[in-house]
């Protein structure tokens, strides 16, 4: 009986003994910065394979068996730290960020947060601090010169003027070619609505980026191959610009900002010696004598009645400064289990250009709060209401232009009217830009929202499941007048118009993600999601012709009323996966691959595959040189694509009955309305572009993570490229929609960042980069050698096989074989008979510098912007040359040998005379003169702030307080271009890049900041 009792004591005491040893040890872990729980965070028994993450809430729970224990705890972009366990049953732990860098964290598609080393891509990121410093009011403009492989064009310097992002150049050849872009994981519109008139006749409108307010940017990341982008389905063949907001963390607190900005246009050079007239004799403009030239006599010394003639400068004297003011208030918190943030934002811009101006409402609040520690959900909203008047740009004689940039220096142009009420003109067939300014007017309010709910479910610390809806909703109320009297409109009784677009997009995104850590030297994670994004654009127009009633801009008020009502429906549905690993932390890869169908092509070709392979290898960890003060960090990547994309409007497939045009008749007509057949055939076997991207890179880290270096070659190919394509008339259409198209991308970046200085008071960040991209249209289709998309016949900007996406097309001078200019027996230069390519707009490189210098409380911060060739058509001069008012055609008493040869091949030696017979007879009629390299740098920021110590606070109601001055375009140096900014391009947001013509100048601003927090 002893023995069977003596065991049970030695087996109670043994589970008693076991029962101890085996405990469970809680805690949160937070970040060190901001106090805030981190989820995720790997806990590791230190010498053991038990191990757990951290909840949504930061905390942990884990059973250890053991005396001497220690936790390890691992996050992406902070110090691993590793704590003993002792007698303790809680541990909490607070994490330093990463100081090296080499854990940096990115966002990448689906806002999908991963550790940049581990990448297979190439990626940038710029962040919202650095937007907000740019001091602009379209976030697009304040990525220029920041990011490689990047190209920004703007529209104008109008206030709420468009802006254009292109990514590793043009992928399409007549669709759209701006990048994607996606706010906290929902794609957003960016489209431009434009003038109703056309860009060519009156300029362009907004871009809707400019409705995003940069302070509630966190972060901006720009996917720029496929591989990166696949995920995001077909809009983004063409790159993606992800935005993410701003999240509230820390304790409770208010800042408020403002600040005002000072804006005076960058006028080109104009003649100022010569006045109004022709061969040397003045017309008395204001007298009523009538002439458009600038070719009369010297205006020193000019007398008329014996008073001296008074000299005008147009331009100063029609454009005023500009000014903005900028204020923002935000409230924002947090909690363990919650965070907030409402920010409320007001700009106010009052334009160059008298008359017009744009303002932006905007209003932000987002919401996130733990359910139970599994479940978070994160509520988010931003409204937006603009406001922009604007005045015709471009063609249009309604631009005041026409007779601001080709006024005589003589005349002036007040009064605006005479005493019959008509208007004051100097020439008889354009406005005077004052009365335009009182009768002319383009306005434009948008209402927009843009709704986020996220719901994230943790069922295992290894398994995420993550539902995601989002909107973007807007309504544009556009009215456009001119008044009767205009010279040159429509109608001389003026005109206007209405119009509404309604549009609402619905993104739905359910995501599945696995990864987990299998032992110590792989890490694995699979991820698969269902998107189903839908949208629909109602557009109703009504233009009413010939105005009644005097300054009644009523529809009611017009003699002929036209309307038109356009609906577009789109919808897109896709399935995709993607697979990642690591290996020893020296081995990455990643597979991607999506299964997406659309509306808009035919029904056998809606659905199609694609996706990507990619891999990377850091050599540096088999080497073991993480801690090499030479080398520590090295990583070569390569990645392969095939993305598709469905890069057509809806209904292209048919074609439909549209209202006509027929010559200056538009319909209805005479009581009688009138359709036609459209002269554009759709194809119905249209099928998705393709795009194949191959991509390799090298990455490197140096001197402890002091100078960073990263290199990508890629190589685009696009192919089955949807175009609108001439065919033979003989078909009973002029054009077809088909798949025709093909070109290539082929170029190389180079990014490189360094801390040069970094000690306890002084840092100094420099940031360069560089890019260089080479394109050519290899095919056009239908047998065509070329398509135009901007411009006129002559000149036009066109795609043209077997040269780069875009060609300046145009009359030229008559060379021979050795491509000398053919000279006439009267010694000038023989205009061909036959037009042709005279330019080509595409850069050979682009490059920026950014750097921002330290010390204590002040930083002061440069961005250095630069672009080598790139043509741009200046079509302000192919006028205003003619009409003796640019600075060339102050030389006008001088003489030239043209470098050339005879018609017989001899060497011309003949002196001619350059003089208004020559400008306006010769020179001013061939484009080719219009074709100026686009070839700039500029200074396009520097900012001096001061953030004051929290000493200096002490006594003070204030958490922080810092105050800021920037500049922006304070130096330009553009030794080849004569206009204003080679950067604009009349046609926006739309393909027409390289034309100008009569737009508003760009701005050199001064800008004044305070932001106070408490």
């Amino acid at each position: 009986m002893k023995r069977p009792l003596l065991t049970l004591m030695v087996l109670l005491l043994f589970t008693i003994t076991a029962w101890a040893q085996t405990r469970t040890i809680t805690g949160t872990v937070i970040a060190t910065s901001d106090k805030n729980p981190l989820p995720g965070v790997s806990v590791r028994v230190k010498g053991q394979k038990t191990g757990t993450q951290t909840g949504a809430n930061g905390k942990y729970s884990i059973e250890v068996n053991g005396s001497n224990l220690s936790l390890e705890f691992s996050y992406l972009g902070f110090t691993t730290q590793t704590k003993a366990i002792g007698s303790n049953n809680q541990l909490d732990v607070s994490l330093n960020d990463e100081e090296t860098n080499l854990n940096e964290i990115v966002v990448t598609a689906l806002g999908i947060k991963r550790e940049k080393r581990t990448l297979t891509y190439s990626t940038q990121e710029v962040t919202g601090n650095a937007l907000v410093a740019a001091k602009e009011n379209n976030l697009v403009n304040a990525l220029a010169g920041k990011v490689a492989g990047v190209q920004i064009t703007n529209s104008s310097g109008a206030a709420g003027s468009s802006s254009k992002i292109v990514i590793r150049g043009n992928t399409s050849l007549t669709g759209e070619n701006g990048a994607l872009f996606v706010v906290d994981g929902v794609p957003i519109n960016n489209t431009e609505a434009g003038n109703p008139d056309g860009a060519l006749s009156a300029g362009g409108t907004a871009n809707r980026a400019i409705d995003i307010d940069p302070n509630i940017v966190e972060s901006v990341s720009i996917l720029k191959g496929a591989a990166a982008s696949a995920l995001y389905g077909s809009a983004a063949a063409r790159g993606v610009v992800i935005i993410t907001t701003k999240t509230g963390k820390g304790r409770p607190s208010v800042s408020l900002s403002s600040g005002v900005t000072f804006d005076n246009a960058i006028f080109p050079e104009f003649q100022d010696k010569y006045a109004q007239g022709s061969d040397g004799n003045y017309v008395d403009g204001n007298n009523g004598k009538l002439g458009s030239s600038s070719w009369g006599p010297l205006i020193e010394g000019l007398m008329v009645n014996g008073a001296p003639v008074t000299k005008h400068d147009p331009r100063k004297e029609f454009f005023r400064q500009g000014f903005t003011t900028d204020n923002t208030v935000a409230v924002n918190g947090s909690t363990d289990k919650s965070s907030y943030l409402v920010s409320y934002s007001y700009l106010n811009t009052k334009g160059t250009m008298p008359g017009t101006d744009f303002g932006r409402h905007s209003f932000f609040t987002k919401f996130t709060n733990e359910i139970t520690s599994k479940v978070s959900v994160t509520g988010q909203v931003n409204y937006i209401n603009t406001g922009n008047d604007r005045l015709p740009e471009g063609n249009s004689l309604a631009s005041p232009f026409w007779t601001v940039y080709a006024a005589p220096i003589s005349w002036n142009p007040f009064p605006t009217t005479n005493p019959d009420g008509s208007q004051r003109l100097y020439r008889a067939a354009r406005n005077n830009p004052y009365w335009l300014v009182d009768n002319v007017k383009f306005s434009s309010f948008v209402n927009r929202f843009l709704p986020v709910f996220t719901l994230n479910y943790n069922p295992t610390p290894w398994l995420s499941i993550t539902e995601r809806i989002g909107a973007d909703i807007f309504n544009d109320a556009t009215t456009y007048h001119e008044a009767p009297g205009i010279v040159g409109g429509e109608s001389a009784n003026g005109k206007m118009y209405n119009r509404e677009i309604n549009f609402k997009q619905f993104n739905h995104d359910l995501i599945i993600e696995a990864k987990k850590n299998f032992g110590d030297d792989f890490f694995g994670s699979i991820l698969v999601g269902n998107n189903i994004l839908s949208s629909q654009q109602k557009t109703v127009f009504d233009k009413g012709i010939g105005l009644s009633a005097k300054d009644f801009y009523n529809i009611a008020n017009a003699s002929t009323i036209l309307s038109t009502i356009t609906d577009n429906n789109y919808r897109k549905v896709g399935i995709y996966a993607q697979m990642t690993g690591e290996y020893k932390r020296m081995l990455s890869f990643s597979l991607t691959g999506r299964y997406d169908g659309t509306s808009v092509l035919s029904s056998d070709k809606r659905f199609y595959p694609y996706g990507s392979a990619s891999a990377g290898f850091i050599f540096t960890e088999p080497l073991d040189l993480s801690n090499n003060s030479i080398l520590n960090f090295g990583k070569i990547r390569v990645s392969y694509s095939y993305v598709g994309n469905d890069n057509v409007q809806p209904y292209s497939i048919g074609r439909i009955y549209a209202k006509q045009v027929i010559g200056n008749i538009e319909f209805p007509y005479d009581g009688h309305n009138g359709f036609l057949l459209s002269n554009v055939i759709g194809d119905p076997n249209l099928k998705n572009e393709s795009l194949k991207e191959f991509e390799a890179g090298l990455e490197l880290k140096m001197f402890k993570s002091r100078l960073n270096v990263e290199a990508t070659y890629f190589n685009k190919i696009s192919g089955d490229l949807i175009s609108n394509t001439p065919i033979t008339p003989s078909t009973g259409a002029n054009a077809a929609i088909i798949n025709a198209a093909s070109m290539y991308n082929r170029g190389f970046e180079l990014v490189f960042s360094g801390t040069p200085i970094k000690t306890k008071d002084i840092t100094w960040v420099v940031g360069l980069n560089f890019s260089k991209i080479n394109n050519k249209v290899t095919e056009i289709g239908q047998g065509k050698d070329n398509i135009q998309f901007a411009g006129f016949t002559s000149p036009g900007v066109f795609a043209y096989k077997d040269q780069p996406y875009a060609v300046i097309f145009g009359s030229r001078y008559l060379r021979n074989d050795a491509g000398k200019m053919v000279i006439d027996a009267d010694g000038y230069p023989i205009i061909d008979d036959t037009l042709g390519p005279i330019g080509n707009t595409v850069a050979k490189w682009n490059a920026g510098l950014t750097t921002t210098f330290t010390w204590k409380g002040i930083s002061l911060s440069a961005v250095l912007d630069m672009k080598k060739g790139g043509d741009v058509y200046n079509l302000d001069n192919f006028y205003l040359n003619f009409y003796g008012v640019t600075k060339l055609t102050e030389n006008r008493t001088g003489t030239k040998v043209f470098d050339g040869v005879t018609e017989d091949g001899q060497v011309n030696t003949k002196v001619v005379p350059i003089d208004q017979a020559y400008y306006q007879n010769n020179y001013s009629q061939v484009d080719e003169n219009g074709v100026e390299d686009g070839t700039y740098v500029k200074l396009r920021q520097v900012s001096l702030a001061y953030s004051f110590t929290p000493s200096l606070l002490k006594r003070t109601p204030f958490k922080g307080l810092s105050v800021s001055a920037t500049g922006r375009n304070l130096w330009f140096y553009t030794p080849h271009y004569t206009g204003s900014d080679p950067e604009v391009s009349l046609y926006g947001t739309g393909n027409g890049g390289g034309f100008t013509n009569f737009v508003t100048p760009s701005n050199r601003s001064y800008n004044f900041a305070v932001k106070v927090t408490f």
